[in-house]
């Protein structure tokens, strides 16, 4: 910086109207070592134009002007240029008129007479107009610092905050402290203590010793996340960390620290683990759904073929085998939820709309839910088609109408809705499953007892539930899951205790209007045939009741335990051979599917049949395999009626 005491030419506004009087000032700034660079003015126009110089960097005036006042001038002068210093320079100015001229604001004053005094008051004037000049050049960095510092601490959603050195006092906390806390910072500045009110009372004890440590420490830094408790009832986590001020001694002065709203990253890893534990559940359920539905085949196939012969059963032996029928079905679906869970369960998806679904299932729902729910359905108008499989929608309104009916053992009103939406950005970023897009949009409400907090992250847990022993399987929200993932879809779900609970369910729209199916034909009668049909199954009770199945309706069965077991039999018996019926998953290294490869390769018109204790998608991985080779898909177990109709439709399609 330039000293102002080594200035040789100050530029200096004088306003004075005698030439003497103008040449005597000029003299003693020269012979002093400080000749001006002067603007002269006479009037108040030619020294209110002199002013608006670009650079001055002093002022000069007579105390009496005519027609113009010294006073006057200053008030001008105070008006339009602050910064820079006023000197009367002036023979009849008195003490009591110097006192009244610094009062009023001039920086100094020189008696004519006493010009030996003006350079000194010249070089005083600069320099502190200079310190002034920096001193407001400082003022206005540290506000413009502060101002930054404002913006900044009212935008991030991260919360600043500053303590006493015993973190006992709140010194500051940013605007974001309202945003996440969702209470007045006021609050926080007269009591403290409302910091750890705010904290989750599970947490409490483990951030008031994180705090004491902190403090027999003597104030190092701490990094603890904790959760709290808005006033709305919400939860939020929160990593807070806290930072040591200390002098240059090493005393300890005061704490500063960020804590940031982590919920979102919490929310995120939860479902991480919840997806990892789905899908090590789902590769368990694959391996059960095999061996169980083929003891289900087993069972089914002897009961129905039993059930055959009405007339050698007792009424009381007919309906035994009727309820193990039955069961068998009930344990069959209550494999397929396993299956739809784990997202394993092939869909048979077609265009479709969610009214349709709803419609057709309400009657039903009404009798489900029974007398006490009063069931409402609200069904949206001008509804875009959805890809999805109807049977796996209407379980999914069934499990949670089911929920939804438990929740109000006293009865109470259950909501169904549909509806379409667009989601936006926003939404897709507050929730992690969302994306932009348009979507179908199903929304079941009850007015229940609600949802626990803690057990609200848990909901879709397979075999997790909050009923009573014996009342639920665990299964039903698990399924709801897994069937919306496979729709390429999410849920999103809101409860409160006593309040009730609502979810809602977002289906991808399809882009554009697609045709409705098709009603299917009706089912054909029940023929059996007299084709030759080579079984392959690895499971011996499977393949005895598959045989005999076939063979009471007519069918001569070659049977084998093993591909390379059928490709012996394939060599003495092909030119009899009709169809091939084989399990996909088989012994020795050689699949069904394998097997039913080199058979076409050898006849490529060989009917081809495939059934499987896994679903379609496990058992085939390809599921267009069976386009491709124009074959049926069985999943065991199933009624012999579907059984028998599938062979012969297989035999007879020649498309």
């Amino acid at each position: 910086m330039k000293n102002p005491t080594e200035q040789v030419s100050p530029r200096i506004v004088y306003l004075e109207d005698s030439l003497p009087d103008r040449q005597l000032v000029a003299h003693a700034l020269t012979a002093g070592g400080m000749p001006g660079d002067f603007t002269y003015a006479r009037t108040e126009k030619e020294f209110l134009q002199a002013l608006s110089q670009d650079r001055i960097d002093l002022i000069f005036c007579d105390y009496t002007v005519p027609s113009y006042s010294g006073l006057a001038a200053l008030r001008a002068a105070e008006q339009l240029r602050p910064e820079i210093p006023f000197v009367f320079v002036s023979g009849t100015i008195g003490e009591e008129r110097a006192v009244e001229s610094l009062r009023s604001g001039a920086t100094d004053y020189v008696l004519k007479d006493g010009l030996e005094r003006l350079v000194p008051v010249v070089r005083r004037s600069l320099r502190e107009a200079e310190l002034r000049r920096a001193q407001k050049q400082t003022e206005d960095a540290l506000r413009q610092s502060e101002e930054r510092f404002r913006q900044m601490a009212e935008n991030i959603d991260s919360v600043f905050w500053m303590s006493n050195a015993h973190l006992d006092r709140i010194l500051y906390v940013s605007p974001a402290y309202e945003r996440v806390w969702g209470r007045h910072a006021v609050s926080l500045y007269e009591n403290p203590r409302s910091f750890i009110e705010a904290v989750h009372p599970q947490d409490r004890e483990r951030v008031l010793a994180n705090l004491q440590e902190n403090q027999l420490t003597r104030g190092g830094p701490f990094e603890i996340e904790y959760r709290i408790l808005r006033p709305d009832g919400a939860l939020r986590w929160i990593r807070d960390r806290g930072f040591p001020i200390k002098a240059h001694d090493g005393q300890l002065q005061r704490m500063v620290g960020i804590a940031e709203d982590i919920t979102e990253g919490k929310q995120l890893e939860a479902q991480l683990r919840q997806a990892q534990k789905m899908e090590a559940i789902g590769q368990l359920a694959g391996g059960v759904a095999h061996d169980f539905n083929n003891l289900l085949a087993v069972m089914r196939g002897n009961a129905e073929l039993v059930l055959m012969e009405p007339e050698q059963l007792s009424t009381e032996a007919s309906d035994c085998l009727k309820q193990i029928t039955a069961a068998a079905e009930r344990a069959a679906k209550l494999t397929r939820q396993l299956l739809v869970f784990s997202s394993k369960q092939a869909m048979q998806p077609q265009p479709l709309v969610l009214n349709d679904v709803l419609l057709n299932l309400s009657k039903m729902l009404k009798r489900i839910i029974g007398e006490q729910v009063n069931l409402q359905c609200q069904y949206g108008g001008d509804l875009p088609f959805v890809h999805a499989d109807a049977g796996m929608l209407e379980q999914v309104i069934v499990n949670l109408a089911v929920n939804a009916r438990d929740a109000m053992p006293q009865g109470g009103c259950l909501h169904i809705a549909t509806g379409k939406v667009t989601i936006d950005q926003d939404h897709a970023r507050a929730n992690p499953q969302a994306r932009p897009g348009e979507f179908v949009c199903l929304t079941v409400r009850d007015n229940g007892t609600g949802i626990a907090p803690e057990n609200l992250a848990r909901i879709f847990e397979p075999f997790f539930t909050t009923k009573d022993p014996g009342k639920g399987t665990g299964l039903g929200l698990a399924t709801v899951y897994g069937i919306v993932k496979q729709h390429q879809g999410w849920l999103e779900v809101s409860s409160q205790p006593g309040a009730g609970t609502t979810f809602t369910i977002f289906l991808p729209a399809l882009p554009a209007m697609v045709a409705r199916a098709a009603q299917g034909s009706a089912e054909p009668p029940l023929h059996g045939g007299t084709e030759t049909i080579l079984l392959v199954e690895d499971e011996f009770t499977v393949r005895a009741i598959t045989r005999r199945v076939l063979e009471t309706y007519g069918y001569k069965v070659l049977e084998a335990s093993s591909a390379p077991e059928a490709l012996k039999i394939w060599c003495t018996h092909a030119d009899q051979i009709a169809l091939l019926l084989t399990d996909i998953v088989m012994p020795q290294g050689l699949t069904g599917r394998d097997l039913a490869e080199q058979l076409r390769a050898k006849r490529p018109k060989l009917k081809t049949m495939f059934m499987s204790g896994y679903s379609a998608e496990i058992a085939g991985k390809d599921t267009g395999f069976f386009r491709r080779t124009k074959s049926y898909f069985l999943q065991k177990p199933c009624s012999t009626r579907v059984l028998i109709e599938a062979v012969r439709r297989s035999l007879d399609d020649s498309a």
